[in-house]
């Protein structure tokens, strides 16, 4: 009988140890663009290294399309994952679509790593149909041209559990995050800045928290048809949306900035 209870203490320990080892998150390590792009997918963790400078992502999609190892917007799956290069104006953006559990973190949390791209009409990220994304440590642009037109620095759309933590999102894309039928997102310790249009636009979302962040854009954070967004100890522009919770912030005005009629 003691035999068979130690045997039967050893099977359980057996399948509990086999029970913690099911996480299939991958981690990946790259050191420039055009690693990165063939890095991201589904269950893992990319490590972005300084060691190589700046990640010029524009020049690495465009390459990655030669060489027909990305995907062209236009040739997606229907339900499938998929890295994609889709269409702007005056280049590609990146595009990942229906992508579930991927974290984009830079390796030093004292110093961004820094993805640029160069279309003016491009988004740098846009994120379609995805679940659990995280992007920490980074900071985001366009560069060198400023754009007027369509390009977001950060654009979602039907998205659901995404995190932006000490993240610099800059213009000049018109604004720093574009979301679209989306919910569940939280962006802590971040800057939005120098975007041409507006800081931030939501539209048909819910349940958005941005907490200690400073969105300095001098221009408006623009919301329609959302609930549950709050700004929480974050610096932000003066506004009267009062479907926007301000929770302890830091107001400011900017040349421009026009009160509503009777204020």
């Amino acid at each position: 009988m003691k035999k068979l209870s130690i045997l039967f203490i050893a099977a359980i320990s057996i399948m509990a140890a086999s029970c913690g080892s099911t996480d299939k998150t991958e981690v990946i390590t790259v050191n420039n663009a055009a690693e990165l792009i063939k890095a991201l997918g589904n269950d893992r963790t990319i490590i972005l290294n300084n060691t190589e400078g700046i990640y010029w992502l524009t020049e690495a999609i465009d390459n990655a399309l030669e060489t027909t190892s990305l995907l062209d917007g236009w040739n997606q799956m229907e339900g499938k994952s998929d890295i994609m290069a889709n269409r702007a104006y005056d280049g590609s953006e990146l595009c990942l679509f229906n992508i579930k559990n991927l974290t984009i973190r830079g390796v030093d949390d004292g110093e961004y790593t820094k993805i640029y791209v160069s279309p003016r009409y491009a988004d740098v990220f846009t994120f379609e149909g995805c679940t659990d994304i995280t992007l920490e440590n980074l900071q985001l642009g366009h560069y060198p041209e400023e754009g007027s037109c369509t390009g977001a620095v950060l654009g979602f759309s039907n998205c659901d559990r995404i995190n932006i933590n000490n993240c610099d999102l800059f213009g000049c894309g018109i604004t720093g995050i574009e979301a679209v039928v989306s919910q569940n997102f939280k962006v802590t310790n971040s800057t939005i800045r120098d975007c041409s249009y507006c800081n931030v636009w939501i539209t048909e979302c819910q349940n958005f928290r941005f907490y200690n962040c400073d969105i300095i854009s001098e221009n408006y954070i623009i919301c329609y048809d959302s609930k549950d967004i709050s700004f929480e100890k974050c610096k932000v522009p003066a506004t009267f949306d009062e479907s926007i919770s301000f929770i302890d912030c830091d107001f400011f005005e900017w040349p421009g900035f026009i009160y509503p009629d009777g204020e």
